[in-house]
């Protein structure tokens, strides 16, 4: 085994998902259940016997969806509602809609009625995080989406289950993170795109076999001499990007990318889960404690000074925002952290982007213009 056969690997999972997972179904016969958002709890989807898989949505061009969507729907919703209705998601077993914001809770209502996936629920999370009353209703919530899991397979989620589920997912979120750390330290020994694969394969790969592959990549990185990073030292921040094409660009650019603050990137594997007591408390504690993302609100956690924290320890000469087109809350939470780094006199560069039809000359050249300031 090679470091660049497993890269190989990855990049063709990560870039043809759809296919993996068809193919992985049709060897297995094993059940495949699909989730948006990181607040998903993966270990109780994981328990219940399925594989958990996050929709990024897809490259296509909207044609079917535009007849359920205003246009201004964000390109995550659009995106997934037209593989959905192309038959692209055929090998899902169902769905689970987390509470986060407007559209994917209204996307769900159109899922509902337009698609007959076996299994459809609502994960009604709280948004503010702060209070008791908060928690309490967070386990509750949880306790029902056991419930009917349980329900629709048939079979009981016993908290071993649970228990021996949580440690595989702090398994591969703690070798996501080392693999993170050496890489901000020695940023040539991914690119950013191989990088951004390494995580994306990690909510649609099972992790079991994840692991194994991230266990021998980290051993990998451990023995490899450092080598001095190149180039500007850039911090990326935003929600979901999974564009190999615009994480070529950074690479293009001779860009060294040392932190992000992405769902699809840091936030999916920054906290693991407590292995004492019970399981589903300790599921809805590390939601309550992960630094929330615009949909969430805990005034115990604020995002600004997360961010400046982590840009700061990283060494970071600037910060680039990857805005999903129509994305509401982090649109709104945008002026905010621009003011926040403004304020430490750290350069900031929004860039606004959508699966397909990437503007990638415009986009590069905002990007070296950005990173000739920084470097002059």
């Amino acid at each position: 085994m090679e470091r660049k056969q497993i890269i190989s690997e990855f990049m063709e999972i990560a870039e043809r998902p759809f296919i993996y997972l068809k193919n992985w179904k049709t060897q297995t016969g094993k059940k495949i259940l699909g989730y948006f958002c990181t607040n998903t709890p993966e270990e109780i989807i994981q328990a219940a016997g399925f594989l958990p898989v996050r929709l990024l949505g897809s490259k296509e061009s909207i044609s079917l969806a535009a007849k359920h969507l205003q246009s201004y729907s964000c390109s995550l919703v659009q995106s997934s509602l037209e593989s959905a209705l192309r038959g692209d998601l055929n090998f899902l077993d169902g769905t689970v809609f987390p509470h986060t914001c407007d559209s994917i809770q209204r996307l769900s209502d159109i899922w509902a009625e337009n698609l007959g996936f076996p299994f459809h629920w609502d994960l009604v999370l709280p948004v503010k995080l702060h209070t008791e009353s908060a928690r309490i209703y967070l386990i509750q919530e949880l306790h029902r989406f056991r419930q009917g899991l349980q329900e629709f397979t048939g079979c009981p989620i016993s908290d071993e289950d649970l228990r021996s589920s949580i440690v595989l997912a702090n398994a591969n979120r703690s070798f996501l993170r080392e693999l993170y750390r050496i890489k901000n330290r020695n940023a040539n020994l991914f690119s950013a795109a191989e990088f951004s694969a390494i995580v994306k394969t990690a909510t649609l790969w099972p992790k079991d076999g994840h692991n194994a592959k991230l266990e021998w990549l980290l051993s990998w990185a451990e023995q490899s001499h450092p080598v001095a990073n190149a180039g500007v030292r850039l911090f990326i921040a935003g929600s979901v990007c999974d564009q190999f094409p615009l994480f070529n660009l950074f690479d293009t650019c001779g860009v060294s990318i040392v932190g992000d603050d992405l769902c699809t990137g840091w936030r999916y594997f920054s906290a693991d889960v407590s292995v004492t007591g019970n399981p589903i408390e300790a599921l809805a504690d590390r939601l309550i404690r992960k630094v929330p993302c615009p949909c969430k609100y805990n005034p115990g956690l604020d995002r600004g000074t997360d961010l400046l924290q982590r840009v700061e320890q990283s060494h970071a000469q600037g910060v680039v925002f990857l805005l999903l087109k129509f994305c509401d809350p982090h649109a709104f939470d945008y002026p905010y952290l621009k003011k926040r780094l403004d304020e430490r006199n750290i350069p900031s560069l929004l860039l606004e982007i959508e699966p397909g039809g990437l503007p990638l000359g415009a986009i590069e050249t905002r990007l070296q213009a950005f990173v000739e300031t920084l470097e002059s």
